[in-house]
């Protein structure tokens, strides 16, 4: 990154409102009378942050935080109501699906259409105009009207016409969820390729796995003001907390009423030390068990009504364990000890790496595994048997228990912490232990090599 020349984005106390009427009539009364009939909505306010040049910024939010607002306005198709923004360096936009383009045009009208508006000349479009076709794959629809295309169609083209531009800066608004994956797969690389060249990338997207894996800096925006600004992972993690945690709109809709029960003594018993690990009596302002102290990483949330207050890790022994043995096997487990009685349920296990990538995750319905309503003062334990297929690294297990229609008691994110030992036989950059065997076999001849009995082979496992 060159700090230098300044930053590649610098916005300073910017705000957009959007006025809204009830009533198209509303407008017309407002310019005749001029009185105001109408409210005012702030899709951003006061907002400040610098992108450097070469940062990979991702945004995240909940619909109507902002996001598209802030891009719309950066790319200059959209005025700001007041505040200050500057963008040093050739941009590149993929906004919506279509962003520019007329439907009624052939897919090739469409790319000089959309070339010219990014700025490039007729002649720099004549010559990548066989790249760009060839990146979109639509070869044999490219003289077909854009509003024939597909979904799917339409993405390929957008994303091929705006990265021909070779920008200093690129932003995409959440344009690569459409499409099959394998041509998903095919603009992330190109995507990469631009970031290993040290181009500046801000994308929205409302996958934390994208945001976590792909970017280097993430900006949380709720309501139009910006929330957080800092590492990927505990952006997401702040995320969690604004969809899920205390204030959200899940949180509205439903009160648990064991705030207002009388104190039921229920606790439950580690099996192994005797120890009561929590006291139904005793509740802190966060909403925790009484006996249980959070760990420094740990988001939770939940209304309540069950608690997951045991987890962990089991070896073939029984004892707990925190750093593990490749290709051997282990059983996680929650108990949960319910503070009311409650319908099915749903419990899951998900395993993430460090930097708040998904890796794995499960739960008793995704196993076809009903579990039945519970009453008030059981405790239920849940058990997944697994072999570690983890390579060696570290990584974070969140717990939960929900509703089977979503509504979460309890989730306790990146609760515990396990480390798996370096394995042997894989690239260091390797992810999972797909517990591998390497063959080779010697074959007759060059005429045999299809389908030809084998002579000799070696086989070598890892």
């Amino acid at each position: 990154m060159n700090s230098e020349r300044g930053p590649a984005v610098r916005v300073r106390n910017l705000s957009k409102i959007f006025r809204v009427y009830s009533r198209p009539l509303d407008l017309v009364r407002e310019m005749a009378t001029g009185r105001s009939h109408h409210k005012d909505f702030w899709g951003l306010r006061d907002v400040s942050f610098d992108v450097a040049h070469g940062e990979v910024v991702g945004f995240v939010g909940r619909n109507g935080a902002g996001k598209s607002t802030l891009l719309k306005i950066l790319t200059g198709t959209l005025d700001r109501t007041a505040g200050e923004v500057q963008v040093n360096g050739q941009v590149s936009a993929i906004l919506e699906l279509g962003t520019g383009f007329n439907a009624e045009f052939s897919g090739r009208e469409n790319i000089y259409l959309g070339g010219l508006c990014l700025g490039m000349s007729r002649k720099e479009i004549d010559r990548k105009l066989d790249s760009i076709v060839a990146f979109s794959e639509l070869q044999r629809f490219i003289d077909h009207p854009f509003r024939t295309y597909s979904s799917g169609m339409k993405s390929r083209l957008t994303f091929a016409v705006a990265i021909s531009v070779d920008p200093d800066i690129l932003i995409v608004d959440e344009a690569l969820s459409v499409g099959d994956a394998k041509f998903q797969r095919k603009c992330f690389a190109k995507i990469d390729e631009f970031r290993q060249s040290g181009k500046t990338i801000l994308l929205v997207s409302h996958d934390a796995n994208t945001v976590t894996s792909f970017c280097n800096r993430a900006i949380l925006l709720e309501k139009g003001s910006l929330l957080a600004d800092g590492e990927p992972g505990e952006i997401t993690k702040r995320y969690l907390d604004v969809l899920f945690g205390k204030g959200s709109d899940l949180d509205d809709t439903e009160t648990s009423s064991h705030e207002t029960d009388e104190p039921r003594e229920v606790g439950i018993t580690d099996s192994q030390s005797g120890a009561v690990l929590a006291s139904d009596s005793s509740r802190t302002s966060e909403g925790l068990p009484g006996g249980l102290v959070p760990a420094p990483h740990e988001r939770r949330f939940g209304s309540g009504q069950a608690q997951i207050v045991d987890f962990g890790i089991l070896d073939s022994t029984g004892c707990r364990v925190e750093v593990l043995q490749p290709g051997k096997p282990y059983c996680f487990f929650q108990r949960i000890l319910f503070r009311e009685d409650v319908p099915p349920i749903s419990v899951g296990y998900l395993i993430r790496n460090v930097k708040g990538v998904d890796l794995f995750g499960v739960t008793n319905l995704t196993q076809g595994t009903p579990l039945p309503g519970q009453a008030i003062g059981s405790v239920l334990e849940v058990r997944l048997d697994v072999r570690m297929w983890l390579a060696s690294g570290d990584y974070f297990v969140t717990f939960g228990v929900a509703r089977i229609d979503g509504l979460q008691y309890d989730s306790r994110n990146d609760a515990l912490h396990f480390s798996v030992v370096e394995t042997p036989g894989l690239f260091s950059t390797s992810v999972v232990n797909l517990q591998p065997r390497l063959s080779s076999h010697n074959i007759a001849d060059e005429g045999e090599l299809n389908g030809t009995p084998i002579l000799h082979s070696t086989d070598r496992g890892i």
